[in-house]
């Protein structure tokens, strides 16, 4: 045999394990902060370990940029290639076809797809597909200073609660002693970047009739009860003062806010408060008391170059030993993490009965954020709305008409 021949022949035998064994670089994309980003950057190290030939790096982007930064990403093919996804998200990365589809997991004894109740799995499924795996189902809680309350001589949100008068009049009552008496905000209800509007304002909105969509996903953020809803709002800002203007970074882990509304996974950022704190139901309203049901969901897109290594490390992240880890911070769809005994004590900042009150207790009548496919760029026009409501001077009802003008135009 010519040896040049034979030498090229042994190259390319050599070559085969090798590049076979080359390590592959995953990116998972996230919003999660505090301890809980900590978790997920050690389970990526826990994976590597198990798979050695798979890396995983871990890229977090604010929640209220998360999706149009995504979105972008995948657009010009440079997403992730696996990561979390929120539920008003769902819809439009559906019909972009930016995920793919998870099916191969219903047919996975091991993974036990049964083990997630049909309506957590409803939002994800597209006919017979299954496009995402939801991790956390959580009910937004009352996050409130214990400090600031006693200093202000108010029961608790909890022990009012307790006594079956927790109701929005209470909320304001409450938070206005609480910034009369001590100078703090008494209450923040959505977050300081109106991009994220909706959190904590659909509790206020549906609690009290209103809505942002009606059945036919039609804007109904300009109904009588949705306007009535957001004139309390205003008037906890702008007449009582207790609640932060616009612009106003005030944080409530900063120790100078009385109330505020979130997943509780947000008290992964309360790690090193300075003060005592706890959580709560949301108040009672005209119509009931609803809370934010905060589904989120780990999913693969579409676009990855690596499918199949993304669903596999997707897959660890699910499994029920590691959801109940997770399970600290998100409150679990799998049947068999959620009624485990041990979840109740898997926060040890957060009591067992104040836990079970504030979040279990509450699953019945949360609700999912329903949003239209189109909800990307209606978003940028509730957002926008929004912030020329929380104007002095500004009627309300004519800003919410212009905004369902915009939305239903779209």
């Amino acid at each position: 045999m010519n040896r040049s021949v034979f030498a090229i022949g042994l190259c390319v035998l050599l070559a085969v394990p090798v590049a076979s064994a080359q390590k592959v670089n995953l990116r998972f994309s996230t919003w999660a902060g505090g301890e809980g980003l900590t978790l997920l950057q050690q389970l990526a190290q826990e994976y590597n370990a198990q798979t050695p030939n798979v890396g995983v790096t871990v890229e977090v982007t604010p929640f209220a940029d998360y999706a149009s930064k995504v979105a972008v990403q995948l657009a010009s093919g440079s997403g992730p290639d696996v990561g979390w996804l929120a539920e008003q998200s769902v819809p439009s990365f559906l019909k972009s076809g930016s995920l793919k589809d998870l099916s191969a997991l219903t047919g996975d004894p091991a993974f036990n797809l049964a083990d997630f109740p049909v309506s957590a799995l409803s939002l994800w499924k597209q006919g017979k597909g299954v496009y995402g795996v939801p991790f956390s189902n959580s009910p937004q809680v009352l996050f409130y200073n214990k400090d600031l309350f006693k200093q202000a001589g108010v029961s608790t949100p909890l022990q009012q609660y307790a006594k079956g008068g927790w109701d929005y009049a209470a909320f304001r009552s409450s938070a206005k002693t609480v910034k009369d008496r001590t100078g703090a905000f008494g209450a923040r209800i959505m977050r300081v970047d109106t991009k994220a509007w909706n959190s904590g304002t659909l509790g206020v909105l549906w609690s009290n009739g209103g809505n942002v969509y009606d059945s036919n996903l039609k804007c109904a953020i300009n109904s009588p009860a949705s306007v009535r809803a957001f004139q309390l709002m205003y008037d906890m800002t702008f007449g009582d003062g207790s609640v932060p203007r616009p612009g106003d970074q005030t944080t409530f882990q900063g120790g100078r806010l009385g109330m505020y509304i979130d997943n509780v996974s947000f008290s992964a950022q309360l790690k090193d408060a300075a003060f005592k704190w706890g959580v709560a139901p949301l108040p009672k309203g005209t119509t009931g008391r609803v809370t934010q049901l905060g589904q989120a969901g780990y999913v693969v897109f579409a676009r990855s170059s690596r499918p199949n290594e993304a669903q596999a490390f997707l897959k660890f992240l699910a499994s029920p030993a590691v959801m109940a880890r997770t399970a600290k911070f998100f409150p679990p769809p799998r049947k068999s993490v959620l009624t485990s005994k041990t979840y109740l004590g898997s926060n040890p900042a957060i009591p067992a009965a104040e836990l079970k009150t504030a979040l279990v207790n509450q699953l019945g009548s949360a609700r999912v954020f329903k949003t239209s496919d189109n909800f990307l760029r209606a978003n940028d026009l509730f957002a926008s709305g929004i912030e020329r409501l929380y104007q002095p001077g500004a009627n309300i009802g004519n800003v919410l008409n212009d905004i369902c003008k915009g939305v239903d135009g779209l």
